[in-house]
């Protein structure tokens, strides 16, 4: 009876580690896959109350990453109804691209669906880390921190130039609608664009909307 149960095991092992992912099918008709490579163990433990499960509340908004090294800045948006969108400005190369879709989260996993123009593609992030101003997440690419974008908007004419307070510093510019000059932001070109400044006072990283007029 052993032998035959482990038998039984060890073919169900094989079988799990042939496939590329595993699948969690959810209660309301959605599912999960989970690539078998990013799993160290498997464990139960209590389910937490759903007032704690609305966390995933504190997702709704706009997030920024960008960088300058990858010539590129991602803004991606959580609504209100499980919908999203997100907006790729390619600075670097002169062009940008938008999608849309639906997400959800279930604990530290966050799904999103992609309804972009000429495809359909899913997206399974983990969530490592939610404050309420940053949101560190882990994808199939490495792992990328967003920051919350503020309701401020900075407004300024072009070739003027706004200096930064303090100890303040700009850590993330496009440099074609706005550059960073002696630590300064200037108005290079007509247009929207979005910029990451570090706020030395609370030691935070703020993203911040900028219209060049």
């Amino acid at each position: 009876m052993r032998l035959l149960y482990l038998i039984m095991l060890i073919s169900s092992c094989a079988e799990l580690y042939a496939q590329d992912c595993m699948r969690i099918h959810y209660k309301n008709g959605g599912h999960s896959d989970v690539p078998i490579v990013d799993i160290d163990s498997l464990s139960f433990v209590k389910g937490v109350d759903d007032d704690v499960h609305e966390n995933d509340a504190s997702l709704r908004g706009s997030w920024l990453w960008g960088s300058q090294e990858a010539g590129y800045y991602e803004l991606i948006t959580f609504n209100d109804d499980h919908t999203y969108t997100g907006y790729d400005n390619y600075f670097m190369y002169g062009f940008d691209t938008q999608t849309y879709g639906w997400y959800s989260q279930h604990g530290a996993m966050l799904t999103l669906q992609s309804n972009g123009f000429g495809y359909q593609r899913r997206y399974n992030w983990y969530v490592t880390a939610l404050a309420e101003n940053a949101l560190e997440v882990m994808t199939r690419m490495g792992t990328f921190i967003y920051y919350k974008l503020q309701t401020e908007v900075i407004r300024l004419q072009l070739g003027n130039t706004l200096s930064c307070e303090g100890e303040d510093t700009i850590v993330f510019v496009d440099g074609v609608i706005a550059k960073s000059e002696s630590n300064n932001l200037v108005g290079a070109a007509p247009g929207v664009t979005y910029i990451l400044k570090k706020e030395q006072l609370p030691n935070t990283i703020y993203a911040y909307k900028v219209i060049i007029e």
